[in-house]
């Protein structure tokens, strides 16, 4: 379920309701009175819920989901467990977008993070909790229910949202902003550096629904991140980035994306959402990474690369589309010898 501290949540709604509202259809004889507390990804989803799926590569999972409901595709139905509504419509990912605004009305405005605009009240409110030997300039913001931990540094204009968690000996710089996000200790975020902000999640068609993001994002312990770097809070889930983990300038991660522990990645590089980065990868820079894609540990993709598919441990990446280094060193040697000789490929000589 998302985070009560940064969302509130509506409802609970029944699910003949909410078929009607996103334009679905449930089974004949199913119980449409029965009460949906929430939408939940498919993996988290509890026996109240209900979940979407958007693509047949996660129709396995329904065998595995506690959720009561499901909305997915027409084409799919009958992937559908029966002990599992199934809410069947053209096109599930704005069915989902449809949903989650109705449990979470507030969460479709685009508005300013809480505690970005304190309209009057104290720069920082009554109810944070602050710890000891914290250095805090005159012009930072901490919303309400924050929580900081000790010898923590906030710089000039640095914004914390409302509900933010800021673990022990933390460093923000000059105009960073931190929202819907829990910290740990030690991180350094540079100055910029935007946390937790809306993901790019429209549903596309006429008008481009926008689909509430709903996650938050989790930074664990001795992460560095560089100056201006963006990283969007998930949709339903959360954007991790792991232990050790250390981002350059301007690094971009779309919603629910996941580093593991100790990532490198170099300046203007960017990750689409969803896709799972192992441990001790690294990534080059500008190289850009296709969503909903695994790299296994220890990757390293090199600078200017276009990683389009998944990639397994201690593999090396160069090239666009990437593809294994020796592999692409073997195709630039061919491609430089036929060059060199005049050759034509396909012409015999």
């Amino acid at each position: 379920m998302a985070d009560p501290r940064f969302f509130t949540r509506a409802g609970p709604f029944k699910i003949g309701d909410i078929a009607l509202q996103i334009g679905a259809q449930i089974p004949d004889g199913a119980d449409a009175g029965r009460l949906i507390n929430d939408i939940e990804d498919i993996a988290t989803a509890s026996n109240d819920s209900l979940c979407f799926v958007t693509d047949k590569k996660y129709l396995p999972q329904l065998t595995e989901t506690r959720a009561a409901a499901v909305l997915l595709a027409k084409a799919h139905v009958d992937a559908c467990p029966p002990h599992i509504i199934a809410l069947a419509c053209d096109d599930p990912y704005a069915g989902m977008a449809r949903a989650a605004r109705a449990f979470y009305p507030d969460a479709a405005l685009a508005r300013p993070m809480p505690g970005q605009m304190p309209a009057g009240a104290p720069t920082i409110h009554p109810t944070a909790k602050i710890g000891q030997n914290c250095q805090i300039a005159d012009s930072v913001t901490i919303g309400a229910n924050v929580e900081i931990g000790d010898n923590t540094h906030l710089s000039a204009h640095a914004v914390i949202g409302d509900g933010v968690a800021l673990g022990r000996d933390c460093t923000l710089g000059a105009g960073a902003v931190v929202g819907y996000s829990l910290v740990g200790d030690r991180v350094t975020i540079h100055a910029g550096s935007c946390i937790g902000q809306c993901g790019f999640g429209f549903a596309p068609g006429k008008a481009h629904l926008k689909v509430p993001q709903l996650g938050r994002v989790i930074i664990q312990a001795d992460v560095e991140i560089g100056a201006n770097c963006t990283i969007d809070r998930g949709t339903l889930g959360d954007t991790i980035i792991g232990e050790g983990s250390k981002l350059d300038n301007l690094v971009h991660l779309a919603h629910n994306v996941v580093l593991g522990r100790h990532v490198f990645m170099a300046g203007q590089s960017g990750i689409a959402g969803g896709t799972h980065i192992g441990d001790y990868c690294q990534v080059g820079g500008q190289a850009g990474i296709y969503g909903h894609l695994t790299l296994g540990a220890h990757v390293v993709v090199g600078a200017k690369s276009s990683v389009t598919r998944s990639f397994s441990d201690n593999t090396q990446l160069m090239g666009i589309p990437a593809r294994p280094a020796r592999e692409f060193l073997r195709e630039t040697a061919t491609l430089k010898r036929l060059a060199k000789s005049g050759d034509t490929p396909g012409s015999g000589k």
